[in-house]
């Protein structure tokens, strides 16, 4: 689809119907964090949001969290072919010392995973103490990485186009508050 063939934004939501509604959205973002609680307790976190999806559901999962958190992000773009960090473009790195901290990373969807690895493997040649990470949404399928690669998961879809909740359909409606799937056609 050429960039003069992008929908129109009000089309992309006709023609989609909601996979997730705002109450399941939550329930998934409440059990995400209620898991996170338990796994660190009150040991402080550095909570790192992958841009630019995980703005939304980032921020929705640091209320609930219990322990003293440190805000930080990444922008990162992954060379084509690539899978480890020598491949990973930062366009803006993170900025605090990660070095001995435990850090959580959050994404809104692992699909095949391999940006995420990247980041994963960049944090921990910052030499963190641990390395966690937290999806809003897996994609159901067998492509990329093992399917339990990421370690708190708030819901799973099915390998089709989603968007909402931080996803977007062609750089639209990340902000909507549920998950919807754009139908074909």
């Amino acid at each position: 689809m050429g960039m003069s063939e992008t929908p129109e934004p009000r089309a992309l939501l006709k023609n989609s119907k909601v996979l997730f509604n705002r109450d399941e959205v939550m329930a998934a973002v409440q059990k995400m964090a209620d898991e996170i609680n338990e796994y660190y307790g009150d040991e402080p976190v550095i909570m790192v949001s992958v841009l630019t999806g995980a703005i939304i559901p980032a921020a929705w999962l640091a209320t609930l969290l219990k322990m003293p958190i440190q805000m930080d992000f990444v922008h990162a773009t992954r060379y084509r072919g690539g899978l480890y960090g020598a491949e990973l473009e930062y366009r803006v790195p993170p900025r605090l010392d990660l070095e001995g901290k435990k850090v959580l990373i959050v994404d809104d969807i692992f699909d095949e995973g391999h940006t995420l690895a990247a980041i994963k493997g960049s944090v921990e040649k910052r030499k963190a103490e641990s390395v966690k990470m937290a999806s809003l949404v897996r994609k159901m399928h067998d492509r990329g990485l093992d399917r339990d690669y990421v370690d708190f998961i708030g819901l799973d879809v099915p390998d089709v186009y989603v968007f909402g909740c931080g996803m977007d359909a062609y750089e639209e409606w990340r902000h909507l508050d549920e998950i919807l799937v754009l139908e074909e056609g």
